[in-house]
């Protein structure tokens, strides 16, 4: 399996596109391989995260920028985290679909990932290191909603970008999302409806009045996804914001610890997948079983030796 990644590998260097979808899918199916990927991107690749509530529009909109950052030479990676299809199990392709027109052109790249997990993919690291081997100049990475399944996409990218639009309920309760507080850019598409002067006022007054201090005001743009509008400026926002991040270092601490903090999900999620294969391994005890200490005590020098192993493979690996 090592050897068809590192294969595989040598043709993302090469800008293969065979090869990076075939080495993408490897990492999918088999999780543990991906210890042979550096945690650490090389970082020429900008990572965005894209949050919103479901009918912002936030893969028509990112057609429209991926299909602008063609005009100037740029290329785009777009990792879509859908919800999983109840039949296949696999990712329901409706963002890919929406973003159709920008995807044709070979400076993009869109691939949809069904989202299992709450961080969107155990992964995860090692798909942006692949797609920054290949040489994207930005990777986007869309988040299913806007609420807690979307803050570990935001905390792992470079950028975090929230998409908002008018007349999805009451804007009070759309200032309650936690991902506000860690927002770089705030986009209201489909400003043409009714209340987008409301929810930009309110916005304003969140960050002018409740917000940490710490943490820059993120400017707030209003699009029209669909007819193009506002696209530019979104577009120009961003590069902006990357090269005042990347001049101040903030985007080198950033990227430190994201890395970090998916070093440690990583290894969160592997250890827990053991102690489940483990209590799932057999009938739990009745209460007043007189074995259940015993049956404990088995319980945790399998799990001893299981991490042993793990530790083990651990050593070879490096």
């Amino acid at each position: 399996m090592s050897q068809d990644l590192g294969n595989l590998l040598e043709g993302v260097r090469n800008r293969d596109r065979f090869s990076l979808a075939r080495a993408l899918s490897l990492l999918e199916r088999y999780p543990d391989v991906a210890h042979l990927l550096p945690r650490e991107r090389g970082g020429h690749a900008t990572v965005v995260a894209v949050a919103g509530p479901p009918g912002a529009g936030k893969s028509t909109l990112l057609g429209r920028v991926a299909a602008e950052m063609t005009m100037r030479d740029m290329s785009v990676a777009v990792l879509a985290f859908d919800p999983v299809s109840p039949r296949s199990g696999g990712a329901l392709l409706g963002d890919r679909i929406r973003m159709l027109d920008a995807a044709e052109h070979p400076n993009v790249y869109v691939r949809s990932i069904a989202a299992r997990d709450p961080a969107g993919s155990p992964v995860l690291p090692a798909l942006l290191a692949v797609l920054d081997l290949y040489g994207f100049d930005f990777v986007f990475l869309e988040a299913v909603g806007a609420g807690q399944e979307a803050s570990p996409l935001l905390l792992a990218a470079d950028l975090a970008l929230l998409v908002l639009v008018p007349g999805l309920g009451d804007s009070v309760q759309t200032l309650k999302a936690g991902v506000l507080e860690i927002a770089d850019l705030i986009v209201i598409n489909k400003s043409d409806r009714p209340g987008a002067a409301e929810l930009v006022r309110d916005l304003s007054a969140y960050y002018r009045l409740l917000a940490d201090t710490s943490h820059p005001v993120p400017p707030i743009l209003q699009t029209v996804g669909s007819e193009g509008q506002g696209i530019t400026a979104v577009l120009e926002a961003i590069t902006e914001l990357r090269d005042r991040y990347a001049a101040s270092g903030i985007l080198e601490e950033r990227r430190r610890r994201a890395a970090t903090r998916l070093w440690q999900h990583t290894l969160r999620t592997r250890c827990l997948r053991i102690i489940d294969e483990l209590l799932n391994d057999g009938p739990a005890p009745d209460d007043g079983d007189p074995e259940v200490g015993t049956r404990e005590r088995q319980l945790y020098r399998k799990l001893a030796e299981r991490f042993a192993l793990l530790a083990a493979s651990s050593d070879d690996s490096h």
